[in-house]
C-alpha cells in the first residue's frame, strides 16, 4: 500500500499520461476541493436531521390542532 495521499498520487498519475507539473498541479488543486465522502455524509445525514426535525414539528402542529378542535367541540356541545 502506498504511503502517498491520494492527491499526491493523482498528481503522480497525471503526471506520468504526459501532463505538465503544472497542469498535474492544477488538476491535483481542483481535486482536492471536491468534498470527501465523509463530508458528504455529513452533509447528508444535517440535511436528513434538518428534514425530520421539520416533519417532526409539522405532526406536533397537526396534534396540537386536532387536540384543540376536540377541546372546543367538547366545550361548545356541553
Amino acid at each position: 500500500m502506498s504511503v502517498m495521499t491520494p492527491i499526491l498520487r493523482i498528481r503522480k498519475v497525471i503526471r506520468s499520461i504526459g501532463a505538465s507539473p503544472e497542469q498535474a498541479d492544477e488538476f491535483a488543486d481542483a481535486m482536492n476541493e471536491y468534498p470527501t465522502k465523509d463530508d458528504f455524509q455529513e452533509r447528508l445525514d444535517a440535511m436528513f436531521a434538518q428534514q425530520l426535525n421539520r416533519i417532526m414539528f409539522g405532526v406536533i402542529v397537526v396534534v396540537s390542532l386536532a387536540v384543540a378542535v376536540i377541546a372546543a367541540l367538547m366545550i361548545a356541545l356541553d
